[in-house]
């Protein structure tokens, strides 16, 4: 049951940093996509921002995910790195029980 709660809080935790790296990151594209009708990619291409100016003068934006592949890799190792970090934490605690009790 630990194991469980850990990994899900792992991977909870792990889905909201990376939102905020991804929208960070697009928000990051958008204000650098100073040029009309050049597409920017940030995050490693995982995202992109294409502002086009219309014949009527008006501008479009176009804005979305071109590459979901660094997004998982990015998700895949914050989850790894707090489940790893959780159990070194949880074998540290039990470590300093069991010498708090040899004393």
């Amino acid at each position: 049951m630990k194991w469980f709660l850990r990994i899900s809080a792992a991977l909870t935790s792990s889905f909201v940093l990376t939102m905020i790296v991804v929208v960070g990151s697009f928000i990051m594209t958008m204000f650098s996509a100073r040029e009309v009708g050049v597409r920017k990619f940030g995050l490693f291409g995982a995202v992109f921002f294409h502002p086009q100016e219309q014949s009527d003068g008006s501008t479009i934006l176009e804005a979305g995910v071109s590459n979901g592949a660094p997004i998982a890799i990015i998700f895949v190792l914050l989850a790894a790195f707090q489940v790893a970090v959780a159990s070194v934490l949880e074998r540290l605690k039990a470590h300093k029980r069991r010498l708090q009790e040899a004393d």
